[in-house]
C-alpha cells in the first residue's frame, strides 16, 4: 500500500462551494461492469464548484453542470446519446442563476475549467462574459469532436457558443509534478489549487486538488468515477466493523449504526474470492469511458486520496452526499472541522438496501 505525499503549504488556500447544477437518472446496466441486483437506477447529480482565491482576488468555477437549454442547443448526436440510454435530465437553476441570487456578479469569474467536455459538466458558458477564459484538458483542441464546436461542425459534442469569443486555454502539462502518481500543475502558483491529468473517462480529462487549510484539501474528481462503489472499500478505506450513521432505509430500521457485514454479503467480491472489506462493489466499464485501461490507472492513483484524512474526493454525481453537504451558497472549506467526510463515506451504500433486505 503506497503512501500519499501532498503538497506542502505555501501560505495560501481557496474558499469552496459546491452548487447543485442539475440532475440526471440512467440505467446503472449502463455505467457498472455487473449492477447488484435492486440497483437499477443511477441518481446522477451535477455538481459544479466555485473555488475562491482571496489572496489573489480570483475566482473559478470547476464544471458547469447541466445548461438549462439542453434540448434545444446540445448537438443532435448528443440528444440521441440521452435518448438511447434512456435518460432524464432535469435542470431548474443553474450556476449562473445561482451566483446571480447570490449577488456574486458573472464577469467576478476569472476561469471557467472543465473537467471535460460532456454535457452534464459543460453548462453554457456562454452565459458568462469573454473575460471569464475557458480551461480544458490536453488534446481538446486536436480532436475533432471538440473543435469547432457545433454547430459549425455536425459531428461535435459541445456546442460553439462555449468558446467563441473567450479565451479557450488548454492545461498545459508539460512541466508536471507527480502529486500522487497524477501529473499535477500548480494554478494559482501559490499552492492553494492543483490541477490533475486524470484522463481515461475522456482523452481531456481533468481533476483538481483544492487546499481548504494548511493540511487539508478536497479533491474535485470529476467522472474518474461515478460512484462511490467504485473506489470504496479498500485497502486505504476497509469497510468498519459497524457503519456509522447507518445508510439502510431510514424508513424501516431506526438503528444508529449497522453490522457491516450485512453489505459484506452482497459485495461481488464474494465471488471472486476477493476480500470483501477491501474490494469496492463495482468496476468500471467500458461503455462509460474513451479509455477503459487509463480509466482504471486514473482510479486506482485517487484510491489514496480517498483514504487519507486530509483529503475529501468528491466526485462530481455523488448522490449519497446530497443530504450530507452544504450547498452554495454555503460553503465546504471546514468540511474536516464539520465531519463532512465521516458523515459521507459509506452513505452510498443506502443504494443497496434493495439487495440486503435479506440479511438486515
Amino acid at each position: 500500500m503506497t503512501s500519499l505525499k501532498l503538497p506542502q503549504f505555501k501560505g495560501s488556500t481557496v474558499e469552496v462551494s459546491i452548487l447543485h447544477a442539475g440532475q440526471t437518472t440512467v440505467p446503472t446496466a449502463y455505467v457498472f461492469e455487473t449492477p447488484i441486483p435492486g440497483h437499477d437506477l443511477l441518481d446522477i447529480p451535477c455538481y459544479s464548484f466555485l473555488i475562491e482565491n482571496k489572496k489573489k482576488s480570483q475566482r473559478v468555477l470547476f464544471d458547469l453542470g447541466i445548461r438549462k437549454d439542453w434540448r434545444e442547443k446540445l448537438p443532435p448526436t448528443i440528444l440521441d446519446q440521452i435518448k438511447s440510454a434512456k435518460a432524464v435530465v432535469e435542470i431548474e437553476h443553474d450556476v449562473a442563476d445561482q451566483l446571480r441570487k447570490a449577488n456574486i456578479p458573472l464577469h467576478s469569474i476569472n476561469s471557467i475549467i472543465w473537467s471535460h467536455h460532456h454535457m452534464d459538466h459543460t453548462g453554457d458558458p456562454s452565459i458568462f462574459p469573454p473575460s471569464t477564459e475557458l480551461l480544458v484538458g490536453p488534446g481538446f483542441q486536436l480532436d475533432k469532436a471538440t473543435t469547432p464546436g457545433y454547430p459549425d461542425n455536425m459531428d461535435a459534442v459541445v456546442t460553439n457558443d462555449a468558446f467563441i469569443g473567450r479565451n479557450l486555454v488548454e492545461v498545459d502539462f508539460s512541466g508536471a509534478i507527480d502529486l500522487g502518481g497524477f501529473p499535477a500543475v500548480d494554478f494559482f502558483q501559490d499552492g492553494s489549487l492543483y490541477l490533475l491529468r486524470s484522463n481515461g473517462h475522456t482523452h481531456n480529462h481533468i481533476s483538481a486538488l483544492a487546499r481548504t487549510s494548511e493540511n487539508h484539501f478536497i479533491l474535485l474528481a470529476g467522472d474518474v468515477a461515478h460512484h462511490p462503489g467504485e473506489y470504496r472499500p479498500s485497502d486505504h478505506l476497509p469497510l468498519p466493523t459497524e457503519i456509522t450513521p447507518s445508510p439502510l432505509d431510514r424508513a424501516t430500521h431506526t438503528v444508529p449504526a449497522c453490522p457491516s457485514s450485512i453489505f459484506e454479503a452482497i459485495s461481488p467480491a464474494r465471488l471472486k474470492s476477493k476480500n470483501v472489506k477491501s474490494t469496492p462493489f463495482y468496476e468500471l466499464n467500458a461503455a462509460m469511458n474513451e479509455d477503459l485501461e487509463n480509466a482504471k490507472v486514473s482510479l486506482e492513483r485517487m484510491i489514496p486520496f480517498d483514504g487519507s484524512e486530509n483529503v475529501f474526493v468528491i466526485i462530481a454525481h455523488d448522490a449519497s452526499l446530497l443530504d450530507v453537504l452544504p450547498f452554495f451558497p454555503e460553503s465546504l472549506t471546514d468540511w474536516e472541522v464539520k465531519g463532512y467526510k465521516v458523515a459521507g463515506t459509506w452513505q452510498f451504500l443506502k443504494d443497496f438496501n434493495a439487495a440486503i433486505g435479506q440479511f438486515a
